[in-house]
Parts: structure tokens; C-alpha cells; sequence
């Protein structure tokens, strides 16, 4: 007379199969016949159009002496700040990120000739919305500035958008597990734990530029900046256990 395989020896056989397919796309499905669980780990992204903007600007000059080159850069620092103002860019939107007055020393030999000179320098990030970042860039430079920093990109709610990337995670997880129940002939239940993997950073999603050079006040064309908003990217992974049923 034959014997007849465990009921549990055919579904470790089926699981198999199903395991090799979903780890094959970067995914892992794992059945535990004794305590009749399927075990998932699945990984998704979301992207979403950038939606804020941190725009550095700044301005550096250099004169013969510390009053000047201070009085300067006071000067020209006012007309950029104003400028903004004027093109209804929040007060609180505008940061000083940093301001300096050095003594500028000429090296040439053991005894230099030439008279030490000042160099004054501020610098601002402004958080406007993405769509604006090229506006506020052409305004800051026609009212004076001559170092553009670059561009940070990001979303107003991060949070938001590590919610949805949880949330698509979660969804992969599933759709694997009732794959998987499937194959092995068994019927999905409820999930029993979930976890997260360690955050991921937001990304953007746009090859980095090199920082743009600094620009001589003379040096400004009326050549037109074009700026394109990248993407933000949000990966999350999530473990969930769902149960098997009867």
C-alpha cells in the first residue's frame, strides 16, 4: 500500500516555488508551516512633484578698507533684501544663513607690495514655493546678487509623503502574501505584526548639479534661467506576518 505525503510536505513544496519567484524581484516571502504564518518583506517607492524651494543667494564684495567694504556689502545686502520684500516674499521666508569680514592678505614672495584688502560676505536661504525658485533667483541677482548658491528641493509635508510610502509598502506586502497563499493552496488571514525597516531619506531624484559660480556684477545677461522642479522620491519597507487559515 502507498503512502501518502503530509498534508504540510505539500505545501512546504509549493511555498518553495513562490518563495524563489518573489525574492527574484527583490521582495521575500517566507511560509512557517508549524505556526502557520506567511512572513513578508516588501520594499516600494513613491515619487511626487517637488513642491518647496530653499534658495541660496548671496553677495560678496572686496575693498581697501574694513568700513568700505562693509558699508558695501550693507548697501547692496539691502537692495537684494528689499527687492524680495517688495515681490511679496514673506519676511519670515527670509534667512541669513551666514556673514563674514575678513582681512584678504596678498602673498607674493617673503614681502608682498601690495596693501591688504576686505572682503565682505552675506548669504540668504529663502524658502519660497518650487515653482517660484527661478523668479526669486532672477530677482536676487538683478537687484545685486553675484553668488548663487543652488537649490534645495523638497515637499511641504514630509511626513505626508512617508505615509504613502508606507502605506504603498504595506499594499506590496499584501498582494505578495495572496500570492503566495495562493501557490501553496492555503488562505490568507489577518496580519498578526507589522514592522518598519529603518527610515529612508527623502530623495530627489534628479542628477546633482554642480554649485553655480560666482557672478561678477557685470556678468549678468538678460539671458533668461530656466529651472525645472525635480521629483521627490520616498522609499519605505515594511515585515508583516499575516496568518493562514483553515
Amino acid at each position: 500500500m502507498g503512502t501518502t505525503m503530509p498534508k504540510y510536505a505539500i505545501l512546504a513544496a509549493l511555498v518553495a516555488s513562490a518563495i524563489f519567484s518573489t525574492s527574484a524581484s527583490g521582495q521575500f516571502a517566507r511560509v512557517i508551516s508549524d505556526k502557520r504564518t506567511i512572513d513578508i518583506h516588501a520594499t516600494e517607492k513613491v515619487s511626487v512633484p517637488a513642491e518647496v524651494a530653499t534658495v541660496k543667494v548671496g553677495y560678496q564684495n572686496e575693498a581697501a578698507s574694513k568700513d568700505a567694504a562693509f558699508n558695501d556689502n550693507k548697501k547692496i545686502s539691502s537692495q537684494i533684501v528689499n527687492a524680495l520684500l517688495d515681490a511679496k516674499v514673506p519676511k519670515d521666508a527670509i534667512e541669513t544663513e551666514s556673514f563674514s569680514l575678513q582681512r584678504k592678505e596678498e602673498f607674493n614672495g617673503a614681502a608682498s607690495k601690495k596693501p591688504p584688502t576686505f572682503v565682505a560676505a552675506q548669504e540668504w536661504q529663502i524658502h519660497v514655493k518650487a515653482s517660484d525658485a527661478q523668479k526669486i533667483i532672477d530677482i536676487a541677482v538683478s537687484a545685486g546678487s553675484n553668488d548663487v548658491g543652488g537649490v534645495d528641493w523638497s515637499v511641504s509635508d514630509p511626513s505626508a509623503l512617508e505615509a504613502k510610502a508606507n502605506a504603498a509598502a504595506l499594499q506590496r506586502a499584501r498582494t505578495i502574501a495572496e500570492s503566495t497563499a495562493s501557490q501553496s493552496g492555503v488562505k490568507l488571514g489577518e496580519i498578526l505584526s507589522i514592522s518598519n525597516s529603518p527610515d529612508q531619506q527623502l530623495q530627489t531624484v534628479e542628477v546633482e548639479a554642480a554649485p553655480a559660480p560666482k557672478l561678477a556684477a557685470d556678468s549678468v545677461t538678460s539671458t533668461p534661467l530656466s529651472l525645472f522642479p525635480p521629483t521627490i522620491e520616498r522609499e519605505a519597507s515594511v515585515d508583516v506576518v499575516f496568518a493562514i487559515n483553515q
